[in-house]
C-alpha cells in the first residue's frame, strides 16, 4: 500500500511530490462547480438542484466512496489522528438528534448524509497533498478551474451566470453570480479565491496567483456585494496584525474581535435594543436589508422551542412558516425565506440552544486554538495564515448569511477547508513521523 505521509509543512526539506494534488484539485473543482453547473432552475440559495436530483445523489455518493478509498489507501494513520476530536463527535450527536426531531426525518437524514460527505471531501482534499508543492498546485488547479467556470457562465451562459430582472429578486438584475445560485454566495466564494490567489502568488506560482487574485476581485466587484467588500479587508488586516504579535492571548483576541464585533452589531442589535439604537444613530434606517426582521421572527420562535429547536431543515421554508399570516410589521415575507440569513441563529433554531453552543464552540474557538498552536515562521505559518484568514472571513459572513451544514453550499465548504486545514496543520507540525 502506498501510504502517504501528509506534508511536513513546518520543514523546508519536503519529500518529492507523487501527484497528491490531482484528487485534491478534483474535489475542490467538483464541490465548487457542482455536478450541474449550468442547470436552469435553482432551488435553495447556494445549493445546485434539490436533494432529490438523481445526478447529485449519484455524484455525491461517488464522492463519498472515492474519499473513503483515498483515506484508506493514501492517508497515513498518523495524519488521520488529526481528525480524532471529541468535540466533533458531540457535533455529530447533535446532528443525529436534530434528524430525529425533524418534521421529515428521512428527508433530513438524506440531506445530512450529503452534508457529511462534503465534510469528508474537505478533510480528504486537505490531507492528500504530500508537500507544499502539491498543496499549492492542487489549490491553483482546483480553484483556477472553478473560477474559469464562473467566468464562462458570465460571458457565454448569462442566463445562468448573471441575475436577470425576472423572478423573486429582480433588484439584482445585472449582478454576476457565475455557476452559483446567488450573487451573495458568489461574492463570498470569490473573496476566498482572492485570498488563495494571494497565497499562491507568494508561494511559488506568482503568475497564476496574480491571475486568480485579479479575476476574483473583478468578479466580486461585479457581484455587487458591499458586505464582502467591507469585511474582506477587515479579515485580512486583523490576521496580518495577529500574525506579528508574539503574545498568543492577544493574537486570539485580535482574530476573534471582528467576528464577535459583527455578531454584536447584527444579532446582538435585535437582542439588546441599546446596540441597535446606537447603530441607527450613526447609520439611520439600518436594518441589514430587512434581516433584522427575520432575526426577530426567528428569535421569537426559538423562544418556543429552546432546548431542541425544530430539527434539521424543519423551520424556514416549511409549512410551519409558510402557513402563517404574514406579519404586517415585517419588511420581508418570511413565508418564502429559505433560511434566516444568520448562521448562528439558524444553528439554534435547528439544533436548540445547547446543540448550537456545542457547534459554535467547535466552529469558532477550536480553530483559533489550532492556529495559535502552529509554529511561527516557515511554510506552516503561511498555510495557517491562509486558513485563519478564510475562517475569519467566513465566520464574519455567517452573521449575514446562513450556511452551516447546508449540503453543497460553497461558503460552508470554504469554512470547512479553513477549520479542517487549521486542525490538520497544527497536528502535523506538533509531531511528525519520518516517511517510511
Amino acid at each position: 500500500m502506498n501510504t502517504t505521509y501528509a506534508l511536513p509543512i513546518n520543514s523546508n526539506a519536503l519529500p518529492e511530490s507523487k501527484s497528491g494534488w490531482l484528487p485534491s484539485a478534483l474535489l475542490l473543482t467538483i464541490i465548487f462547480v457542482s455536478f450541474r453547473p449550468f442547470a436552469s432552475g435553482v432551488g435553495e440559495i447556494g445549493i445546485k438542484s434539490g436533494g432529490g436530483d438523481i445526478v447529485n445523489q449519484l455524484g455525491f455518493g461517488l464522492i463519498g466512496l472515492a474519499c473513503g478509498w483515498l483515506i484508506k489507501n493514501h492517508i497515513s494513520p498518523h495524519a488521520l489522528k488529526a481528525f480524532n476530536r471529541p468535540s466533533w463527535y458531540l457535533v455529530f450527536a447533535v446532528l443525529f438528534v436534530s434528524i430525529l426531531s425533524a418534521d421529515n426525518p428521512s428527508g433530513a437524514g438524506r440531506a445530512m448524509i450529503f452534508s457529511l460527505i462534503v465534510i469528508l471531501a474537505a478533510a480528504t482534499a486537505i490531507a492528500l497533498p504530500r508537500s507544499k508543492e502539491d498543496l499549492i498546485t492542487g489549490l491553483t488547479v482546483g480553484i483556477g478551474i472553478a473560477l474559469g467556470f464562473c467566468w464562462f457562465a458570465v460571458l457565454f451562459v448569462p442566463e445562468q451566470g448573471v441575475h436577470s430582472a425576472e423572478g423573486f429578486e429582480s433588484q439584482h438584475a445585472g449582478l454576476w453570480r457565475g455557476v452559483f445560485d446567488h450573487k451573495n454566495v458568489a461574492s463570498y466564494v470569490m473573496g476566498v479565491f482572492f485570498m488563495v490567489g494571494l497565497f499562491i502568488m507568494r508561494n511559488g506560482k506568482p503568475a497564476w496567483g496574480a491571475l486568480i487574485t485579479i479575476f476574483s476581485l473583478v468578479f466580486v466587484l461585479n457581484a455587487g456585494s458591499k458586505t464582502v467588500l467591507g469585511i474582506l479587508p477587515i479579515a485580512l488586516a486583523c490576521v496580518f496584525c495577529a500574525r506579528w504579535i508574539s503574545f498568543r492571548p492577544l493574537s486570539a483576541i485580535i482574530i476573534l474581535l471582528p467576528v464577535i464585533g459583527l455578531t454584536a452589531a447584527t444579532l446582538g442589535a435585535v437582542v439588546f435594543d441599546p446596540i441597535l439604537k446606537t447603530l441607527q444613530f450613526y447609520i439611520p434606517g439600518l436594518s441589514y436589508t430587512g434581516r433584522t426582521d427575520l432575526w426577530i421572527f426567528g428569535l421569537e420562535h426559538l423562544n418556543k422551542s429552546p432546548l431542541f429547536g425544530y430539527g434539521f431543515e424543519s423551520f424556514w421554508g416549511t409549512l410551519r412558516v409558510s402557513n402563517l399570516e404574514q406579519p404586517i410589521e415585517l419588511a420581508w415575507d418570511v413565508r418564502g425565506i429559505v433560511h434566516g440569513h444568520n448562521s448562528w441563529l439558524d444553528a439554534a433554531v435547528n439544533f436548540g440552544i445547547p446543540g448550537a453552543a456545542i457547534i459554535i464552540f467547535t466552529l469558532t474557538l477550536l480553530p483559533v486554538i489550532d492556529y495559535l498552536r502552529i509554529p511561527k515562521g516557515g511554510m506552516a505559518d503561511r498555510i495557517g495564515t491562509l486558513y485563519i484568514s478564510i475562517w475569519v472571513f467566513t465566520a464574519m459572513g455567517a452573521n449575514l448569511e446562513s450556511f452551516f451544514f447546508r449540503r453543497a453550499d460553497p461558503v460552508w465548504f470554504c469554512m470547512l477547508i479553513a477549520i479542517i486545514g487549521l486542525r490538520f496543520t497544527a497536528h502535523m507540525t506538533k509531531t511528525q513521523p519520518h516517511p517510511r
